[in-house]
Protein backbone atom coordinates (compact mmCIF):
# COMPACT_ATOMS: atom_id res chain seq x y z
CA UNK A 1 0.00 0.00 0.00
CA UNK A 2 1.49 3.12 -1.07
CA UNK A 3 2.38 5.96 1.59
CA UNK A 4 -0.84 8.32 0.25
CA UNK A 5 -3.35 5.29 1.34
CA UNK A 6 -1.99 4.51 4.06
CA UNK A 7 -2.39 8.35 5.36
CA UNK A 8 -6.07 8.41 4.04
CA UNK A 9 -7.31 5.53 5.57
CA UNK A 10 -5.85 6.50 8.79
CA UNK A 11 -7.44 9.98 8.96
CA UNK A 12 -10.63 9.38 6.91
CA UNK A 13 -12.51 8.70 9.84
CA UNK A 14 -11.31 11.89 11.67
CA UNK A 15 -12.52 13.81 8.27
CA UNK A 16 -15.65 11.95 8.98
CA UNK A 17 -16.38 13.11 12.35
CA UNK A 18 -15.78 16.18 11.39
CA UNK A 19 -18.19 16.28 8.29
CA UNK A 20 -15.67 16.17 5.65
CA UNK A 21 -14.76 13.49 3.14
CA UNK A 22 -10.98 13.43 2.48
CA UNK A 23 -11.04 13.97 -1.54
CA UNK A 24 -6.90 13.53 -2.60
CA UNK A 25 -3.64 12.77 -0.42
CA UNK A 26 -0.55 13.02 -2.21
CA UNK A 27 3.05 13.53 -0.62
CA UNK A 28 5.60 15.49 -3.08
CA UNK A 29 8.61 17.52 -2.04
CA UNK A 30 8.14 17.11 1.51
CA UNK A 31 4.50 18.41 1.35
CA UNK A 32 2.02 16.16 2.31
CA UNK A 33 -1.14 17.72 1.00
CA UNK A 34 -4.98 16.67 1.91
CA UNK A 35 -7.81 18.02 -0.37
CA UNK A 36 -11.29 18.00 1.88
CA UNK A 37 -14.76 18.67 1.21
CA UNK A 38 -18.00 18.99 2.92
CA UNK A 39 -19.98 15.73 3.48
CA UNK A 40 -23.24 17.84 2.16
CA UNK A 41 -20.80 19.51 -0.26
CA UNK A 42 -21.62 22.88 1.08
CA UNK A 43 -18.09 25.17 1.14
CA UNK A 44 -15.55 24.58 3.81
CA UNK A 45 -14.63 27.30 6.26
CA UNK A 46 -11.41 28.47 7.34
CA UNK A 47 -12.27 27.82 10.89
CA UNK A 48 -13.42 23.64 9.96
CA UNK A 49 -9.98 23.73 7.80
CA UNK A 50 -7.98 24.94 10.85
CA UNK A 51 -9.63 22.21 13.23
CA UNK A 52 -9.19 19.62 11.09
CA UNK A 53 -6.01 19.80 10.39
CA UNK A 54 -5.13 20.15 14.28
CA UNK A 55 -6.72 16.86 14.03
CA UNK A 56 -4.92 15.22 11.46
CA UNK A 57 -1.60 16.47 12.68
CA UNK A 58 -1.94 15.15 15.95
CA UNK A 59 -2.74 11.84 14.46
CA UNK A 60 0.43 11.71 12.15
CA UNK A 61 2.60 12.46 14.42
CA UNK A 62 1.45 9.41 16.83
CA UNK A 63 1.48 7.30 13.49
CA UNK A 64 5.06 8.17 12.13
CA UNK A 65 4.40 7.28 8.86
CA UNK A 66 6.59 9.97 6.96
CA UNK A 67 10.19 9.86 9.14
CA UNK A 68 11.64 12.87 7.39
CA UNK A 69 10.45 16.66 7.99
CA UNK A 70 7.28 17.47 6.11
CA UNK A 71 4.76 20.57 5.90
CA UNK A 72 1.33 19.35 5.83
CA UNK A 73 -1.54 21.43 3.90
CA UNK A 74 -5.03 20.66 4.55
CA UNK A 75 -7.01 22.56 2.34
CA UNK A 76 -10.68 22.77 0.51
CA UNK A 77 -11.11 20.68 -2.80
CA UNK A 78 -12.66 23.69 -4.42
CA UNK A 79 -15.11 23.98 -7.41
CA UNK A 80 -12.59 22.70 -9.31
CA UNK A 81 -11.57 19.61 -7.66
CA UNK A 82 -9.94 16.80 -8.61
CA UNK A 83 -11.55 13.59 -9.49
CA UNK A 84 -9.92 10.72 -7.87
CA UNK A 85 -12.05 7.88 -7.30
CA UNK A 86 -14.36 6.01 -9.93
CA UNK A 87 -17.71 6.98 -7.82
CA UNK A 88 -16.44 10.94 -8.60
CA UNK A 89 -17.26 10.35 -12.37
CA UNK A 90 -21.00 9.10 -11.59
CA UNK A 91 -20.93 11.68 -8.90
CA UNK A 92 -20.29 14.20 -11.00
CA UNK A 93 -21.70 12.70 -14.17
CA UNK A 94 -23.17 15.71 -16.16
CA UNK A 95 -20.76 18.30 -15.32
CA UNK A 96 -17.60 19.53 -17.60
CA UNK A 97 -13.74 17.75 -16.73
CA UNK A 98 -10.65 18.57 -18.70
CA UNK A 99 -8.04 15.29 -18.32
CA UNK A 100 -5.41 13.76 -19.21
CA UNK A 101 -4.69 10.08 -20.35
CA UNK A 102 -2.01 7.84 -19.73
CA UNK A 103 -2.29 6.11 -22.80
CA UNK A 104 -4.56 7.76 -26.00
CA UNK A 105 -7.85 6.03 -26.47
CA UNK A 106 -7.16 4.23 -29.61
CA UNK A 107 -4.66 3.94 -32.37
CA UNK A 108 -6.21 6.49 -34.98
CA UNK A 109 -7.22 9.44 -31.89
CA UNK A 110 -3.37 10.29 -30.27
CA UNK A 111 -5.31 12.78 -28.19
CA UNK A 112 -4.51 12.25 -24.27
CA UNK A 113 -5.83 15.69 -23.42
CA UNK A 114 -9.67 15.81 -23.46
CA UNK A 115 -12.30 18.32 -22.42
CA UNK A 116 -16.10 17.77 -22.18
CA UNK A 117 -19.08 16.52 -20.07
CA UNK A 118 -19.18 13.18 -18.58
CA UNK A 119 -21.95 11.54 -20.38
CA UNK A 120 -22.32 7.82 -18.36
CA UNK A 121 -20.07 5.37 -16.22
CA UNK A 122 -20.44 1.92 -17.37
CA UNK A 123 -18.64 -0.53 -14.78
CA UNK A 124 -14.86 1.52 -15.00
CA UNK A 125 -16.18 2.63 -18.04
CA UNK A 126 -15.95 6.55 -18.68
CA UNK A 127 -18.02 7.84 -21.60
CA UNK A 128 -17.13 11.48 -22.13
CA UNK A 129 -19.08 13.95 -24.83
CA UNK A 130 -16.58 16.25 -26.53
CA UNK A 131 -15.73 18.11 -29.69
CA UNK A 132 -13.35 16.27 -32.00
CA UNK A 133 -12.55 17.84 -35.16
CA UNK A 134 -15.38 20.40 -34.80
CA UNK A 135 -18.25 17.53 -34.60
CA UNK A 136 -20.04 16.78 -30.80
CA UNK A 137 -18.67 12.76 -30.08
CA UNK A 138 -19.11 10.55 -27.33
CA UNK A 139 -15.53 8.60 -26.29
CA UNK A 140 -15.56 6.41 -24.04
CA UNK A 141 -11.85 5.33 -21.81
CA UNK A 142 -11.05 3.27 -18.70
CA UNK A 143 -11.23 4.96 -15.24
CA UNK A 144 -7.52 3.25 -15.42
CA UNK A 145 -5.99 5.07 -18.09
CA UNK A 146 -7.17 8.72 -16.39
CA UNK A 147 -3.66 10.46 -15.45
CA UNK A 148 -5.76 12.95 -13.88
CA UNK A 149 -9.04 14.83 -14.16
CA UNK A 150 -10.17 18.19 -12.85
CA UNK A 151 -13.90 19.75 -12.70
CA UNK A 152 -14.36 22.79 -14.56
CA UNK A 153 -16.21 25.94 -13.94
CA UNK A 154 -18.61 26.80 -16.70
CA UNK A 155 -20.86 29.75 -17.13
CA UNK A 156 -23.59 26.87 -17.10
CA UNK A 157 -22.44 25.42 -13.32
CA UNK A 158 -22.24 29.35 -11.98
CA UNK A 159 -25.83 29.87 -13.56
CA UNK A 160 -26.83 26.80 -11.22
CA UNK A 161 -25.00 27.62 -8.44
CA UNK A 162 -26.64 30.77 -8.25
CA UNK A 163 -30.04 29.18 -9.09
CA UNK A 164 -29.75 26.76 -6.30
CA UNK A 165 -28.40 29.95 -3.57
CA UNK A 166 -31.65 31.72 -5.03
CA UNK A 167 -33.86 28.93 -4.18
CA UNK A 168 -32.25 28.13 -0.61
CA UNK A 169 -32.55 32.07 -0.15
CA UNK A 170 -36.21 31.73 -0.54
CA UNK A 171 -36.86 28.47 1.15
CA UNK A 172 -35.28 30.19 4.16
CA UNK A 173 -37.30 33.78 3.76
CA UNK A 174 -34.02 35.08 3.32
Amino acid sequence: MLINEKIENILTSTANEYGLNIVQVSYLRQVLQILVEKNDLSPVGVDEIEKVSKAFSAILDVEDLIKDKYMLEVSSAGMDRPLVKLNDYNRFCGRDVKLELKMPRNTEDNRKRLKGKIAKVDGSKIFLETTLDGKLQTVDFEFDNVLKCKLLISDDFIKQLLKEDKNERKNKNV
